[in-house]
């Protein structure tokens, strides 16, 4: 007995397809629709990547129109400042590698943590876990000193910041003091002035005169 042939289920839903679609010279007609090979992509139309997406949170949308690039091109011939915008707080752009930070010839606690991580990588040294746990204890024992030494550091600097406060104040009251003293001693010697002038001023001589009843 043959097999019974599988007949194919037909769709029950209506299928409408424009004449535009399945027409190419009425396709060809419309007013609308250029040539595929010839037509260019706008690069403002395509979707924003992410790295576009960052700098416009940064700097605002770097997409501009023809008109736009051309009136920027000439503002460049001619050496115009361009205003820098600003950049919304919170946002950090990463630009570059970071400065190296120089240590001193004499900072041994530095040298010698760099030497026991750095140590055994270059050369690929073979350590037992005990040797191993030995050295991570070495480098963390350095680390510590590090930080204390910084806070130190920074204790020293906050003192002598203090003390240099108090000196500028204590100079500053002796200033005030010694002008005060200054001023009184110019006002006594001002009074003492007075005094001796009014003392030698000749007094004028007053004239006596008499009224008579009856004479006048």
């Amino acid at each position: 007995m043959g097999t019974a042939k599988r007949t194919k289920r037909q769709s029950l839903m209506k299928e409408v397809t424009p004449e535009i679609m399945s027409n190419s010279l009425a396709a060809n007609q419309l007013s609308f629709k250029g040539d595929k090979k010839t037509a260019k992509q706008d690069p403002s139309s395509r979707a924003p990547s992410k790295k576009e997406q960052k700098r416009a949170l940064l700097y605002g949308s770097q997409r501009k129109s023809k008109h736009q690039r051309e009136l920027l091109a000439k503002r460049v011939e001619k050496n115009l400042p361009i205003l820098n915008k600003s950049i919304k707080a919170g946002l950090k752009i990463k630009t570059g590698k970071k400065g190296k930070k120089f240590i001193e010839d004499n900072d041994t606690l530095i040298l010698q943590r760099i030497a026991k991580t750095i140590g055994d990588k270059q050369d690929e040294v073979i350590e037992s876990k005990l040797e191993k746990d030995r050295r991570l204890e070495e480098i963390r024992e350095l680390k510590r000193l590090e930080i204390e030494r910084k806070e130190k550091e920074k204790e020293e600097k906050l003192e002598n910041a203090k003390l240099d406060i108090k000196a500028k104040a204590s100079n500053a009251r002796s200033a005030r003091r010694k002008s005060k003293r200054e001023q009184f001693k110019k006002e006594k010697q001002e009074e003492l002035l007075k005094l001796t002038e009014d003392t030698e001023a000749p007094k004028k001589k007053v004239k006596k005169s008499v009224a008579f009843a009856g004479f006048d």
